[in-house]
């Protein structure tokens, strides 16, 4: 089953560290929205990168593509770039 939901803040990146959501894809943020994220959800083991794969970082684009398995982030980084 497929389920959307637009907006959350950081309630997004909970429920993918719960295991609740495979992916969280999200644009137009700033570095305050996704810098304490990334590095807690990389610590557990997951994927967070910008919607081309490239590391966040303070000149980051505001694209985040997050997920806990790496198969689920290139299947979904590969959908992003057409």
């Amino acid at each position: 089953m497929k389920l959307f939901r637009w907006g959350g803040d950081c309630y997004a990146y909970g429920l993918l560290a719960a295991g609740h959501v495979d992916l969280v894809v999200e644009n137009s943020l700033k570095l305050y929205d996704f810098r304490r994220v990334g590095a807690g959800h990389q610590g557990a083991g997951g994927m967070i990168t910008d919607w081309k794969g490239r590391e966040l970082n303070m000149h980051s684009d505001g694209s985040v593509l997050a997920a806990g398995d790496p198969a689920i982030h290139r299947a979904a980084a590969a959908v992003l770039a057409g």
